[in-house]
């Protein structure tokens, strides 16, 4: 009966510096037993164990070979037989229908698919953007009248500064100014165009945008109506707090004055989140529209 010595295990160090040879290996196994067997003893003992060999063991040795660069397999072929001399027939049948499994595994993998890169030529950059430019300077100058439509707006319906306000000598209770200013439009279009534009735009050939979700005009009327109502809720809020503030003042309760302030500014939060969300909806908006059709355009060359 043949008896399986326990192989010691090789440090990284000797397996680095063993495989430093280039070898061409065909099947992972392969190349795992040789990196081991690489550890064997020395060639004396490889010679001697090489006259002890089972046919079986020949035939693994030779099948290891075949993936070995014909240069380096007498040497591969010293250490194979020390290693060898030490796997039973059992282990010798395992690691070579393994290493038929991973041949056929291989035969039947799909050749892998090689893509040609494709590079946008000066035509295919005019052809797109031809599309893109005239849509984000639209879109660009509905932003900056939206801009200035809302700032006049605010200002004219929202109370100004100071207005909800009570002050004295060391101390001051107030509902802040109403701040929710616009300014899509604040970036220089020509530079929106080269910038925002050049990023955006795909590289990899030619495409066409849709362009239908972007909103290059506003409802004027509609606008003007959200900030009105928001601005009349902020004015109720401002009077709400002078008529719950003014007992407390001549009370002298500083505290209650001091909460009573807080709940008022904190009761403009819930208004500014809603005007915001009707310029949202009725607005331009922001170029993140524009620049998710450019994102996701249709490739034509």
């Amino acid at each position: 009966m043949t008896t399986t010595k326990k192989l010691r295990l090789p440090s990284i160090q000797v397996v680095e510096k063993a495989s430093t040879p280039k070898m061409r290996f065909l099947y992972p196994l392969a190349a795992v037993c040789l990196a081991a067997v690489f550890m064997a003893p020395s060639s004396s003992e490889a010679q001697t164990g090489a006259a002890k060999l089972r046919p079986d063991q020949e035939r693994a040795i030779e099948a290891m070979l075949r993936d070995v660069e014909p240069s380096l397999r007498p040497m591969a072929r010293q250490q194979l037989a020390t290693s060898f001399a030490n796997f039973s027939e059992a282990q010798i049948a395992m690691m070579l229908a393994k290493m038929t499994e991973n041949k056929a595994a291989e035969a039947e993998a799909p050749n892998p698919v090689v893509e040609v890169e494709t590079v946008a030529t000066p035509e295919d950059i005019a052809f797109m953007r031809a599309q893109f430019e005239p849509v984000m300077r639209k879109h660009h100058a509905a932003q900056v009248e939206f801009d200035t439509l809302v700032n006049a707006k605010v200002a004219a319906y929202c109370p100004a500064r100071a207005v909800y306000a009570r002050y004295g000598a060391g101390w001051r209770y107030e509902v802040g100014q109403f701040m929710i200013d616009s300014a899509l439009g604040a970036n220089n279009i020509e530079a929106r165009v080269s910038i925002a534009g050049e990023a955006y735009m795909p590289k990899d050939g030619r495409y066409k945008f849709d362009f239908s979700k972007v909103r290059t005009t506003f409802d004027k009327s509609a606008v003007e109506a959200a900030i009105k109502t928001a601005c009349g809720r902020v004015h109720a809020t401002g009077k709400a707090f002078l008529a719950q503030v003014d007992p407390l003042i001549a009370a002298k309760n500083w505290d209650g004055a001091f909460k009573a302030e807080g709940s008022a500014n904190a009761a403009l939060e819930p208004i500014r989140s809603e005007l915001q969300a009707a310029y949202d909806k009725i607005g331009p908006g922001d170029i993140g529209v524009l620049q998710l059709a450019m994102m996701n355009g249709v490739r034509v060359k």
